[in-house]
């Protein structure tokens, strides 16, 4: 049993926004007590480039856990080949009304219905700013989530302000249309709306990668409530555009056959989206569908639902070229990442591969 496992009872007695909050204001006044965790073990079966870009290793932290990106040095020290930071918007906005966070402990999932609550972007690049400056720009990849203001009259401006202010601040930008907590954000996910902000962001980054001289790589983070024709359409959208890539997926509005706990009422438990172990199989069945659907053609990370390393090599083998977690961060602590990487290196050793992107998709292949 580790540290984190000890006090995690202690923890737990908090309200769970309230115990987030501390967790990160904590580990930005002292975020050299990570370095006692520092989790750097590389194993260079795991190493892969993709964009351009070299990853260690592919478990990344999804975006969520750190919105504002206030704490981006202690993470950098749990071992991720890959952080992402947000969702931020243009405009601060204190999202939804609370409480509104719930932890299911019996499922080690947790409702969510923030709401993009966040400090707005000017905050979230003087934080981004400082802590490459205070690393000398010696950083792990760094993926910007971006997303639109609740009440914005434009939603594509909204995106486009965010291209223009992060493209040189980070490796990739997650663009979020998929979170169930802001009203009409998953209508981006239709075709037509789609298609139209497309054009808009490739045609604003056709602009800045000539002043900047770099291609920015611009992901699409989607629902795993789509219906298969909606799932047919992105994909076909996602090849006509030679996307960069897609990460499948964001929470789901289903509760997935799960009771509901005794001490939250209806309201609390129907409303909101759900993440951790619950959403892992329908996570990966969209995850797989999709690397069919684009033919392996489009880069996808595989995101919901994983806790451990079987999880993580089942997403890989269904088409992921990279993992993120969340929700089992918080439930096992910053052991989670190091103990992933360790197991995955020897499935990957058991199964004779020698490289993590031999096994992109060999499940989802062999379905098709």
């Amino acid at each position: 049993m580790n540290l984190y496992q000890l006090i995690r009872p202690l923890i737990f007695k908090l309200e769970p926004e309230t115990a987030h909050n501390l967790a990160i204001k904590y580990l930005q006044y002292f975020p050299h007590f990570a370095t006692q965790f520092s989790y750097q073990k590389n194993y260079k079966n795991l190493a892969n480039k993709l964009w351009n870009i070299d990853f260690t290793n592919p478990i990344g932290l999804s975006g969520g856990f750190d919105k504002n990106a206030e704490i981006l040095f202690p993470l950098s020290k749990f071992g991720f080949g890959f952080i992402e930071c947000g969702t931020t918007t243009p405009l601060p906005q204190i999202g939804n009304e609370k409480p509104r966070i719930f932890r299911l402990e019996k499922e080690q999932a947790i409702i969510n219905r923030l709401g993009f609550n966040n400090l707005g972007s000017e905050v979230f690049l003087k934080n981004i700013n400082n802590f490459y400056k205070k690393n000398n720009n010696k950083a792990p990849t760094i993926g910007i989530n971006i997303g639109k203001n609740k009440d914005s009259q434009d939603n594509i401006s909204d995106y486009i302000l965010l291209l223009e202010k992060f493209f040189n601040h980070c490796q990739y930008l997650t663009v979020n249309i998929s979170s169930p907590n802001t009203v009409n954000l998953r209508s981006l996910q239709k075709k037509e709306e789609l298609q139209k902000l497309i054009d808009a962001l490739l045609e604003k980054r056709e602009t800045l990668s000539t002043k900047y001289q770099k291609k920015l790589p611009i992901l699409f983070k989607i629902a795993p409530d789509l219906t298969l024709e909606e799932q047919e359409d992105i994909a076909k959208i996602a090849l006509e555009n030679n996307l960069d890539g897609l990460i499948i997926s964001n929470t789901t509005t289903s509760r997935l056959n799960i009771t509901k706990p005794h001490k939250l009422n209806i309201q609390d438990f129907e409303n909101g989206g759900l993440s951790g172990t619950p959403l892992f199989d329908k996570s990966t069945m969209i995850l797989r569908n999709f690397y069919q659907l684009t033919n392996g053609k489009i880069p996808l990370i595989g995101v919901g639902g994983v806790s451990n390393a079987k999880q993580a090599y089942q997403k890989i083998r269904c088409g992921a070229s990279l993992v993120q977690i969340y929700t089992a961060f918080i439930y096992e602590g910053f052991s989670l990442v190091e103990k992933i990487k360790k197991e995955l290196n020897q499935l990957l050793i058991a199964d004779g591969f020698n490289n993590i992107k031999d096994v992109i998709g060999v499940d989802a292949k062999e379905n098709n």
